[in-house]
């Protein structure tokens, strides 16, 4: 007898999700975003309220650090996921923890004010997290956080609240996580795929390496079997998938949510509206 196995796919029954991340809100978001329109790709941006129109100079960077102003937000960032990076930038784990709930909240709130729609993701700034700052992150209404720990892999994350992605896209292996990402799977048991690349856009200009960026962005897009989308998307679209209700004997899902559903079983794909209920077998 063959043993089941139900398999989460992306919608659409895809297999692949495709997502980008990028910190701090700076300028040359501006041209990162005429690509990802140029490419039909979905990114986050992960913002800092308290410093919008800020100019920084580090020593390692031979560009400024000059970050958005206030009055541009709304426009530059409109069809794309805004973000918390916190209001200042701290270190989180050696602040107090009432400062790391200010620092959220305080993020979330003034971001909400400016993009009209509740703001529930983050990234950590500096990548520091512990136990404490991720307890204070629920409390505040923030549902995923990305870290900035590489993983080299497609895999699903297995807390949305340390969510490590793939690569950084200075990564060397880029090009050769994306070859391997897009060529046909034959596995259709196989579980989901999840390419999730991050970093700062400021980093092209001091790298001098928009080209790279491109070409990368012209591999990666396009592809029929690839879901592009935004990290708050595929957040809500697998919560989704942990509410289906299952009958008794499996043989029967029903899908309370108010998504669709894809799910393969035994090589065969099931599209589960919502509020429907479907028969196995």
């Amino acid at each position: 007898m063959e043993l089941r196995k139900d398999i989460i796919l992306f919608p659409g029954g895809k297999r692949k999700a495709f997502t980008l991340s990028y910190d701090d809100g700076v300028i040359q978001d501006k041209r990162f975003i005429e690509l990802l329109r140029k490419y039909n790709l979905k990114a986050t941006f992960n913002l800092n309220s308290g410093t919008f129109g800020q100019t920084d100079h580090y020593p390692h960077l031979k560009v400024a650090h000059v970050k958005l102003n206030t009055e541009e937000i709304s426009d530059v960032y409109e069809g794309f996921e805004v973000a918390v990076h916190t209001v200042t930038h701290p270190k989180l784990t050696a602040v107090p923890s009432g400062m790391v709930a200010y620092e959220i909240a305080a993020d979330r709130k003034a971001l909400e004010s400016l993009v009209g729609y509740p703001v529930r993701g983050m990234a950590y700034p500096f990548g520091t997290y512990n136990r404490m700052v991720m307890n204070t992150l629920a409390e505040c209404g923030i549902e995923y956080a990305r870290t900035v720990k590489n993983t080299k892999t497609f895999a699903l994350p297995e807390d949305f609240l340390a969510w490590h992605p793939t690569c950084h896209h200075d990564d060397p292996e880029l090009m050769n996580l994306a070859d391997k990402f897009i060529e046909p799977n034959p596995r259709l048991g196989g579980a989901p795929y999840l390419f999730y690349v991050w970093g700062h856009t400021y980093e092209f200009d001091n790298n001098e390496n928009w080209d790279k960026l491109e070409t990368f962005m012209a591999r990666i897009s396009g592809h029929e079997d690839i879901w592009y989308a935004t990290n708050i998307e595929i957040v809500d679209y697998l919560n989704a998938t942990k509410q289906l209700k299952y009958s008794a004997d499996g043989s029967m899902i029903y899908n309370p949510t108010c998504m669709t559903i894809w799910l393969n079983i035994f090589d065969v794909t099931y599209e589960i509206a919502s509020g429907a209920t479907i028969k196995i077998g």
